[in-house]
């Protein structure tokens, strides 16, 4: 009898020390979570709206290297909304994020400083003069299928459209602008 109450003592001490252990340990992993720096996308200088389980840019007034965020708020930045970077003269270099799809109407307007864009592989949709008055823009390389063609996409800019042989599309005019397959792309 003396045994087994000696075990039962000794087995309850040992439950007892392991679950001051786990806690240690829970209490431990809540500290480092707190120490961690949760990194957000900066987006100062943009305006947006939510659409239930994506983002819409509706205005950006950054300047230099703009970089659109993939992501704001654990949604998907999905489309450039119509006129969001109308005559944004001062932005010299644009990154667009992979989880957009669409560009609205006079998207880039008038943004005569950017040289050189890339377009993301899901892009199905560039809005009337998306990019009418670029008189900047030399080169526009598409990732992804050709996207609905509209009227004025280009107008006025210089660009030379660079596009992957493998894709959909690509086999017709589009933009109004020479199209030339991604290997013929000056590095």
């Amino acid at each position: 009898m003396n045994r087994l109450l000696s075990l039962i003592v000794a087995l309850s001490f040992f439950i007892g020390c392991k679950d001051k252990e786990n806690k240690s340990q829970g209490d431990q992993n809540k500290s480092n979570a707190s120490e961690e720096e949760v990194t957000k996308a900066d987006v100062s200088g943009f305006e947006y709206s939510l659409n239930g389980e994506s983002v819409i840019i509706t205005k950006c007034t950054r300047v230099g290297q703009v970089i659109v965020p993939n992501t704001i708020e654990d949604l998907a930045v999905t489309t450039i909304g119509d006129n969001a970077f109308y005559g944004n003269r001062g932005m010299t270099e644009l990154t667009l994020p992979d989880t957009l799809n669409s560009i609205g109407n006079s998207a880039f307007r008038g943004c005569i400083s950017i040289t050189n864009l890339t377009v993301p592989p899901n892009v199905t949709s560039i809005g009337v003069s998306a990019f009418s008055g670029c008189i900047g823009l030399k080169t526009v390389q598409f990732l992804g299928d050709a996207p609905e063609d509209s009227k004025y996409m280009f107008k006025d800019a210089p660009a030379t459209l660079y596009f992957d042989p493998g894709k959909n599309g690509w086999d017709k005019p589009f933009g109004g602008k020479p199209l030339k397959p991604m290997n013929e792309f000056p590095n």
